[in-house]
């Protein structure tokens, strides 16, 4: 995996984002990044890799640096950048199924599916996807957190 910053050539507007792999081609995935590709196109931008991890990191630490990245870049201002906030850049449901798919052995899935299920039955509610349940831990406990620690540092 790795976090690459995106720049416009003629402004220097940043878009920070995040691939499991290092193709030349993904410029990003957000609504104003892509926006702004469409418009200028591809040729009006510059790729730059930020950060490599190896297969030990986690999802969890690669988008607690992303954020680290969008804060030092104010990228998620729109005078200076094309991010919209952490929150964009947590994988959607079929997008993340890959990528825990890819992560997961099957012995850690079934863990999970386990851990899903007595929750749900504690809380006396349908159980939860793998896809849906990682994804709520990661708001609850990346994008709420950092958003909480930023609010008490100001």
């Amino acid at each position: 995996m790795n976090i690459f910053a995106v720049i416009q050539n003629s402004t220097g507007k940043i878009y920070i984002g995040y691939s499991m792999n290092s193709s030349p081609n993904n410029l990003g995935n957000g609504k104003y990044i892509k926006k702004a590709i469409s418009v200028f196109g591809p040729g009006s931008f510059t790729k730059k890799i930020l950060e490599e991890f190896g297969n030990d990191f986690s999802l969890s630490e690669v988008l607690y640096r992303v954020e680290y990245w969008i804060r030092k870049n104010k990228s998620d201002d729109p005078k200076y950048g094309f991010n919209s906030s952490i929150s964009e850049m947590i994988p959607k449901k079929r997008k993340l199924t890959k990528k825990i798919q890819v992560l997961l052995t099957p012995e850690n899935e079934d863990n999970l599916n386990q851990i899903i299920l007595e929750k749900s039955i504690e809380e006396n509610v349908k159980p939860l996807s793998i896809s849906k349940y990682v994804r709520q831990l990661i708001l609850e406990h990346i994008v709420e957190k950092t958003s909480l620690e930023n609010k008490l540092k100001k």
